[in-house]
């Protein structure tokens, strides 16, 4: 089996690129709705100043977002945005939905996100190389993050905190500056809660930078040891 692509190169496809290369393989299928939350899995929407409708199926999609409203580097955020049509190596054809797109301010990329007890089991480690094998023919960037990656110490607590204090009006308004502490400017956070908001920024976007640049591959094999 051959190897997947363990780094992509310094600069990745901008995200018009990225659209063009995800517009060919889109199924026209209609994404399967997130139902109440119930059962086993906690599901629900995320409150976001940069993308509409944005979901989460999991706990752990739901910490993942919080670094995504983090990161300044990130612009856009689509979860779950489309059903596409893939082929893997023996020819046969599979379906599969992102759980994020991230558009960012000089690129784009697809984002899968795994809890680290499913990346010990064989079915869904084989389904999982299967799609970023079947991304990488065509050229399609993903990032796979972690549980491990996403909990890391102390992490959620901070960035839930701040997402708890900062200002929430005027998310349905287009042209806002979404990296700012308060995107409307109606508030004067102190120095300390500007420290901890932009001291996170960067943690979140250096997280994003180190993800993107590996092969799952290699996060696989680093958890099974």
């Amino acid at each position: 089996m051959p190897s997947i692509r363990h780094h992509w190169p310094d600069l990745l496809p901008t995200a018009e690129a990225v659209e063009q290369l995800i517009a060919a393989l889109k199924s026209g299928r209609k994404v399967r709705p997130v139902v109440t939350p119930s059962g086993h899995r906690a599901r629900g929407h995320f409150p976001s100043f940069k993308g509409k409708k944005t979901r989460y199926e999991s706990l752990v999609e739901n910490d993942a977002l919080c670094i995504f409203e983090i990161a300044a580097s990130v612009l856009g955020i689509q979860t779950h945005p489309w059903v596409l049509d893939l082929i893997d190596l023996s020819g046969q054809t599979f379906h599969y939905t992102p759980d994020a797109f991230l558009t960012r301010r000089d690129d784009a990329l697809l984002v899968e996100v795994k809890g680290d007890w499913l990346l010990k089991l064989k079915g869904p480690v084989d389904a999982l190389l299967r799609t970023f094998r079947a991304l990488d023919s065509h050229g399609v960037p993903i990032a796979l993050l972690t549980e491990a990656d996403i909990r890391a110490a102390g992490l959620q607590d901070e960035l839930k905190e701040l997402l708890r204090l900062r200002p929430v009006g005027g998310r349905n308004r287009t042209g806002l500056d979404t990296s700012l502490w308060d995107v409307l400017g109606g508030s004067n956070p102190n120095a300390q809660i500007l420290k901890r908001w932009r001291d996170a920024q960067r943690e979140c976007d250096a997280l994003l930078e180190r993800v993107m640049r590996r092969g799952p591959d290699e996060v696989v094999e680093a958890i099974a040891k």
